[in-house]
């Protein structure tokens, strides 16, 4: 006879423990959401000494609007400097006027390989001269040199990136940083920059944003920081 005012009085605690912790749950994202912004230039330095000690990175890179001196898209690869610099993935690119999608390339050497059709390599020369992807890891002309290039720096908010809470920073970057991870951009003056990088101690860059004109930009998503990456030069 005393079961049913059992079962209510357990599903009156449970709903009692579920709205706590519901109100609990709320109440801290609301903390953080409402937490100050740490310092934008504090943080880019901690990220810049994260980022130049890095080895190895899977990137995914998009052109959004058009920028006629990347003959890039898109693109998603691996990169590494241990045991030498090099890179490896696909990319949709522009070849003689053609978009072409999902070509394999690799860089190794410094010398761009690619497969327009499957499983014929082509040596297409010096990476430098169409676009070295595994600049973006060199410590002295990559992402880690584009931190340490913000001018202005300011702290834009808290956004996700794959999953994973950053601090959104804006500003500008010094021409010489931008032509030096992209010589084919040729900025003349600073460029409009996003960095988002994670609040943690570790500081991680996982995205950034160059805008070289308005509506026009490359960016690069980064996840896999330090997850060891071979690449296999290919025959020609």
């Amino acid at each position: 006879m005393q079961t049913r005012p059992r079962i209510a009085v357990l599903v009156s605690l449970l709903t009692a423990l579920l709205t706590a912790a519901a109100l609990t749950a709320g109440c801290s994202s609301e903390k953080k959401a409402d937490a100050a912004l740490p310092d934008a230039a504090t943080l880019l330095k901690d990220s810049n000494a994260t980022t130049k000690a890095q080895q190895s990175v899977h990137l995914q890179l998009t052109v959004n609007g058009e920028i006629k001196e990347l003959p890039i898209a898109s693109l998603t690869g691996d990169l590494t400097n241990t045991p030498a610099v090099a890179a490896q993935g696909k990319a949709d690119i522009v070849f003689l006027g053609q978009k072409l999608e999902g070509v394999n390339f690799v860089v190794a050497d410094g010398t761009l390989y690619g497969a327009i059709t499957p499983n014929s390599w082509q040596d297409f020369g010096p990476a430098a001269d169409i676009y070295d992807v595994s600049a973006i890891l060199n410590p002295d002309n990559g992402l880690a040199n584009l931190l340490a290039n913000f001018s202005d720096p300011k702290t834009d908010g808290r956004e996700t990136v794959n999953g994973v809470e950053t601090v959104k920073v804006t500003g500008s970057v010094s021409a010489d940083a931008v032509n030096k991870i992209a010589p084919q951009l040729a900025a003349k003056g600073p460029v409009p920059g996003t960095a988002w990088i994670t609040e943690d101690d570790k500081h991680e860059l996982l995205q950034a944003k160059l805008e070289p004109t308005p509506g026009n930009s490359v960016q690069m998503t980064m996840s896999d920081w330090g997850k060891p990456v071979t690449v296999t030069k290919p025959a020609v």
